[in-house]
């Protein structure tokens, strides 16, 4: 009676173990990439990144690596993890430099720094991280599909920081410090003529020479 008791308590059990032994059914390599592109088309991209990292683990033949690598990159910035985006865009530069692909991962890393740029008054080092890589993608790619887009987003780059250092002349100015507002307003106009923060910088460089009563400067 006790042994009968024992078995039927440790059955469950037994049989527990026994599943826990089953191995989980292993998807070929393009099944896999299929399954992760399902995801990142339901744009479910926490779960996307645990199938694509399955592929490139698993499969680092696969003839879709290059692929997956770069929907990888796409998940992370999709999520606006825009470092983890870079990290994978870069990893399809350096692995798969032939890929059709490494055309847009180079355009993806510049627009991710782009992306996580802040505003104007922060500091601006992802800012100049994008102008730096657009400008590297441009002379890369000249005929890329995504080149005018780069373009437009080089430009927003550069009026970024003309706004920045705009906003910090007109500060001086306000605070009456002019010899240190026309150091920032100069510089919007040598470097950002070409932004429209480029007219107020020269309207104030002028009205700061006023306040200094140098007004053969303040015509020029």
């Amino acid at each position: 009676m006790l042994k009968k008791w024992l078995c039927l308590c440790l059955l469950p059990l037994i049989l527990s173990c026994a599943a826990a032994r089953k191995e989980t059914p292993v998807l070929g390599a393009e099944d896999q990439f299929a399954l992760a592109k399902r995801e990142y088309e339901k744009k479910k991209y926490s779960s996307a990144v645990l199938e694509f990292q399955k592929l490139i683990f698993n499969y680092p033949g696969a003839a879709s690596l290059d692929s997956a690598q770069f929907l990888l990159g796409m998940c992370y910035f999709n999520e606006k993890d825009y470092s983890s985006s870079v990290g994978e865009f870069k990893k399809v530069l350096s692995s798969f430099s032939e890929s059709p692909l490494a055309n847009d991962a180079s355009f993806m890393i510049a627009y991710a720094h782009y992306k996580d740029s802040p505003k104007p008054e922060l500091d601006q080092t992802n800012t100049l991280k994008a102008i730096q890589e657009l400008k590297d993608f441009l002379d890369e790619y000249p005929d890329s599909k995504h080149a005018p887009e780069a373009q437009k987003i080089l430009f927003e780059a550069r009026s970024k920081l003309a706004q920045k250092l705009y906003k910090n002349g007109r500060l001086y100015f306000k605070l009456k410090q002019y010899d240190a507002a026309l150091l920032y307003l100069q510089d919007v106009l040598d470097q950002y003529s070409d932004t429209r923060y480029a007219a107020p910088a020269s309207f104030l460089k002028g009205e700061s020479y006023r306040e200094q009563r140098k007004y053969d400067l303040a015509e020029l």
